[in-house]
């Protein structure tokens, strides 16, 4: 035999020899052992979710699977087994464990045998299985060839979810369509996109996990207030903690919340309209009135029906510098107010802005009426600008529901308008109607021509020309005086000097006087009253003082005055006959 061969030889053998002492080994570490594990893996998982496995000591995870920690497990001993036979136990080993951060109770160097096990507590969002099964150490492998002495077990826990329903009403529990919603979740962070009720007036959340969540309304529609109240609710398990079956529990709000009878995961919200505000003027939204005139001015608030939740109700009215407040002697006895008392609204005047303020909002009633009247009137110097019909008032209301609607409204503008006329005086020749200039006139608002129109800070005009003295010698010009800017009313037109003519010598004379006034009837118009005034001229002259004329006039008298007491001495004595 070959060196070579005989090393080989001996290479084998001691190769033998080795793989004798391993193979005893092993074969006592699969059947010689006494002791073993148990390793309990805890996912929360949705339904129909695949399970974790053990197939010889590889060990399979359900993908996707979270870990569940806090769920509390006991295991109990319930039969021993001494590698051949199987003995129940009266008072075996007993352990209860919480599941770590990672999902896991491993339980180590545990006697062989039967184990019972039962999870018993865990957290609220899961479904607790507490049905008991039991656990073989060592168990056989999917194999059935051989034993597993470290066992993994996967008991399953379904996540809870739930479906919420929401539908939004208003005060008649009519059906909101158009209104936004956002679901959040307790800490605050937004669960899915903005929700919008459909025309059934409900929004519908399905899947929703255990755990606390709030609606939140976003928007609304139409006149309808804003509610920005959070609507809390929690997605919780049953009170036996044994199914699936969700338990939705609202909490009471403000008092536009309730819970829907028949489906307790409905909450039905309420969506009020907010106030309304209006102003009118005598009743009407565009008023013609005299600049001397007084008039009233109405502010309407219609409450909602949740008045009595609101933290503000004012009302602002800036009227136009062309206006004016009329207190009557106080700033209390300017205004008056319907629907609720007058000492539970505060009126404050800055310059021209008006402000109403109520004191205590609880004692006003829902959906009535509150009224503020106050009188106001044109200031005489009043001017239209071009373009303007009239001068435009607002009023605003500002409000704050205390719920996220805090806002103000406008009113519709109503307008007044100055009621003003002119007159045109046009002075003729009474025969030739020829138009005379240097007559002069003033006008009066009496008769008898005492008291004449004073212009001082009004908008008359006289020609064309601002006007700011009375009314008086005012002199033709081409025949005529126009006048205008003047309150509707009559007047008097009375002359104060007659025009002058020239004859044909070159003599200037005068224009008989007018004697009497004439009246002048202006209407409220932007078309001037037109008023033609005659003269005419003496036709003859008076005799000079001193001249033969005089002397002639007295013969003649004299004359006539003799004849009269002849004709009457006659009569007298014929009656005495």
């Amino acid at each position: 035999m070959s060196i070579l061969n005989k090393r080989t030889l001996n290479l084998a053998l001691v190769f033998t020899l080795l793989l004798s002492l391993i193979l005893p080994s092993v074969s006592l570490a699969e059947t010689d052992t006494n002791k073993g594990s148990l390793t309990i893996h805890k996912y929360q998982q949705e339904k129909g979710d695949a399970e974790g496995t053990q197939t010889g000591p590889s060990v399979t995870i359900p993908e996707g699977s979270k870990a569940l920690p806090g769920v509390t497990y006991e295991v109990i001993q319930t039969h021993s087994f001494d590698g051949k036979n199987w003995k129940e136990v009266a008072a075996g080993a007993s352990y209860t464990e919480i599941t770590n951060d990672k999902g896991k109770i491993e339980l180590t160097n545990l006697a062989l045998g039967r184990y019972t096990v039962q999870e018993i507590d865990g957290p609220d969002n899961v479904i607790l299985n507490t049905n008991k099964f039991s656990v073989d150490i060592p168990m056989t492998y999917e194999d059935g060839k051989k034993l597993a002495y470290d066992v993994n077990i996967y008991p399953k826990n379904e996540i809870i979810r739930g479906a919420v329903e929401l539908t939004k009403v208003n005060e008649a529990g009519d059906a909101l369509a158009g209104v936004k919603f956002q679901l959040y979740k307790a800490d605050g962070t937004k669960e899915g996109g903005e929700l919008t009720t459909k025309t059934d007036g409900k929004i519908s959340v399905k899947g929703l996990a255990a755990g606390n969540y709030y609606f939140k309304e976003v928007s609304t529609i139409g006149n309808y207030a804003t509610n920005e109240t959070k609507i809390p609710f929690e997605v919780t398990k049953d009170k036996d903690g044994k199914d699936g079956k969700v338990v939705v529990n609202w909490t009471e709000v403000g008092g536009f919340t309730k819970v829907d009878s028949n489906n307790p995961n409905n909450i039905m919200v309420t969506n009020y309209n907010q106030p309304d505000v209006k102003k009118d003027v005598e009743d009407k939204n565009q008023y013609n009135v005299d600049r001397n005139k007084e008039y009233k001015y109405n502010i309407t608030i219609k409450t909602p029906g949740d008045i009595e939740k609101y933290t503000k109700l004012k009302v602002t009215d800036t009227l136009d510098n062309r206006l004016e407040f009329i207190t009557n002697g106080t700033i209390t006895d300017g205004w008056e107010v319907t629907g609720t008392t007058k000492d539970n609204v505060t009126l404050t005047q800055t310059g021209q802005t008006l402000e109403w303020s109520v004191k205590d909002i609880t004692k006003l009633t829902a959906n009535t009426e509150i009224k503020i009247t106050f009188t106001a009137k044109i200031k005489p110097d009043a001017e239209l600008t071009k373009g303007e019909t009239g001068i435009t008032n607002k009023a605003n209301l500002d409000f704050d529901n205390n719920r996220g609607q805090a806002s103000e409204k406008e009113t519709d503008p109503v307008i007044v308008t100055p009621n003003e006329g002119g007159v045109k005086v046009i002075k003729v020749d009474k025969n030739g109607g020829a138009k005379l200039d240097g007559a002069e006139f003033k006008l009066t608002t009496d008769k008898a021509g005492e008291n004449v129109l004073n212009a001082k800070g009004t908008t008359i005009k006289v020609n064309g020309a601002s006007f700011t003295g009375k009314l008086e010698n005012l002199a033709t010009k081409n025949g005529e005086i126009l006048i205008e800017g003047l309150t509707p009313g009559t007047y008097y037109l009375h002359e104060t000097k007659a025009p002058t003519y020239t004859e044909d010598d070159g003599t200037e004379k005068s224009y008989r006087l007018l004697t009497k006034p004439v009246e002048v009837k202006v209407a409220n118009s932007t078309k001037n009253e037109e008023v033609r005034v005659e003269n005419s001229k003496s036709g003859w002259e008076l005799p000079t003082t001193g001249g033969l004329g005089t002397i002639l006039f007295t013969i003649i008298g004299l004359a006539l005055m003799g004849i009269a007491l002849f004709a009457y001495l006659r009569r007298r004595k014929t009656a005495e006959q």
